[in-house]
């Protein structure tokens, strides 16, 4: 019987390994291959400022589409948003341009309206829609209340300001003292008049009692009223003799006011400061003047939070992943392992760290050299560490739907190529490295598939090339986690408390 070729092995292994793949798929991961194509809503906007294509669509705060075109359509904004076949809109929906904190990215939130409605149809318009408040008119709301403050100070320097106002002021003062004093003399007089109508309703009371025992009931209980009015009435007088006291005396606000010139000249100083200050803002000096009347203060502003806004996107797109995989090789019967972590900066860049556990172990060569009787021999000793760790440090690019990757494949040089299918759901990969010109190159081929959030499955050929025996057929699954994965499961962790 005739032996294979290699190039009919790899072929042979490649077809099983698609066949097998593309059943687990069908089977386990319910694979489509039609992507959701949505449709289309229109919506008019008086003002889109901020707002870019490719937006997320929320309703209550769960992404429903993306924001398609932005274009100007008889002087509004017209915003086409391609939404999610899945979700059904209302008629009477309210579209509103947000933000996501204060200098976050904007995005349209859709606010479905009564449950009555009928849906909406593709194409369809959005007919209520609000846009978003922006510095603008923030901007135009602070220069009115600049002008109304300098209104009000200078209406307060006109009446209360120069030597008139100033007499006038002091005038009210003391007709408001005179005042004060004819009521404390008025209540003094009548404090022993008042002491006199209590005495005579006292002997008023008892000739009562005396002349009609048949309505004693009736009568006591008259007695009780007025004398509890009486008493109401004495504290009533003490009260206004402490309050006038205490103003004579110049204590409490009001008393400094009636009393000290002092107080009054203070109030002066406070008013002409006011003025000078809302003067310095109108015609542009200090920060506020000019945040009000330069435009270049307001657009260094909008620069400075461009700045910011762009760090906190960067900073948002740095993602770390942890992951694990397992591979059961079947010519031999172990499981091959894998710990990566993955760091990537950018969306299309990104840096892998592997600790490989072979359970074919590690080689280690050693080629020793004797020459006896003027002959040179070489011997070559390949030792074996079968615990021996490996390791891997890769830098990858991806270009659309293909990356690229090269650097360290378990601790030897080497390259390869992966290419992504399905929003990144399916990857085939080929990797090479192992580059010894006295044996065959480690060439592996391999498909991951993940239907599931943070576990994937994966299938392949591994060292298929190989003139050592060490060619397998391999099948395994594994576990992804990204940074934000971990900090949640890390912060449901129950901590012992004492």
């Amino acid at each position: 019987m005739a032996k294979l070729s290699v190039e009919a092995k790899v072929g042979f292994f490649v077809i099983i390994g698609i066949i097998i793949l593309s059943y687990m798929s069908m089977k386990l991961g319910k694979l489509s291959f039609k992507r959701d194509s949505g449709y289309i809503l229109k919506v008019f906007f008086d003002s889109a400022s901020g707002l870019a294509e490719d937006v997320p669509v929320e309703i209550a705060g769960v992404e429903v589409g993306r924001v398609q075109t932005i274009s100007l359509m008889n002087g509004k904004a017209l915003v086409i948003l391609k939404i999610n076949s899945d979700t059904k809109i209302s008629k009477n929906v309210k579209a509103i341009i947000r933000t996501k904190g204060i200098l976050g990215d904007k995005y349209i939130e859709l606010v479905q309206g009564t449950e009555q409605a009928p849906f909406m149809k593709p194409g369809d318009q959005i007919l209520n829609a609000s846009p978003a408040t922006d510095i603008d008119t923030l901007m135009k709301v602070l220069e009115e209340v600049a002008i109304n403050i300098n209104k009000l100070t200078g209406s307060f320097a006109n009446v209360m300001g120069g030597e008139e106002g100033e007499a006038s002021l002091r005038t009210i003062f003391e007709n408001v003292k005179e005042m004060v004093e004819t009521l404390n003399l008025t209540v003094q007089k009548n404090n022993t008049n008042v002491t006199q109508i209590i005495s005579n309703l006292s002997d008023f009371s008892k000739k009562l009692k005396n002349i009609s025992d048949t309505h004693s009931d009736d009568i006591r209980s008259i007695i009780t009223n007025i004398h509890g009015a009486s008493e109401e009435i004495e504290q009533l007088i003490s009260g206004i003799n402490k309050i006038t006291t205490k103003l004579n005396q110049g204590k409490g606000s009001l008393g400094k006011l009636i009393n000290e010139e002092e107080t009054v000249n203070n109030l002066n100083d406070m008013l002409a400061d006011l003025k000078n200050i809302t003067e310095k803002i109108n015609s542009g000096k200090g920060t506020i003047g000019k945040l009000i009347k330069e435009d270049e203060t307001a657009d260094r502003i909008n620069t400075t939070l461009s700045g910011i806004n762009d760090y906190i996107r960067k900073q948002e797109t740095f993602r770390t992943y942890l992951n694990y995989r397992g591979e059961y090789l079947f010519n031999s019967g172990d499981v091959k392992s894998y710990l990566s972590l993955r760091i990537q900066p950018k969306e299309d860049k990104y840096y892998l760290f592997n600790v490989v556990d072979d359970p074919r172990g590690k080689d280690s060569i050693t080629d020793i050299t004797r020459t006896i009787n003027d002959s040179t021999t070489t011997e070559r000793i390949v030792e074996t560490e079968r615990d021996g760790l490996k390791f891997s440090a890769q830098i990858a690019k991806r270009y659309y739907d293909i990356g690229f990757r090269g650097g360290l494949f378990e601790s030897t040089g080497g390259i390869g190529i992966d290419y992504y299918f399905f929003d990144d759901h399916l990857m085939l990969s080929m990797e090479a490295f192992d580059f010894d010109p006295d044996r065959n190159f480690h060439l592996k081929f391999k498909a991951d598939y993940t239907p599931f959030n943070y576990i994937y499955i994966t299938s392949g050929l591994d060292d298929f090339i190989s003139d050592e025996g060490n060619e397998s057929f391999f099948i395994g699954a594994g576990i992804n986690f990204s940074d934000e994965d971990i900090k949640t499961i890390l912060s449901n962790i129950p901590l012992p408390t004492n």
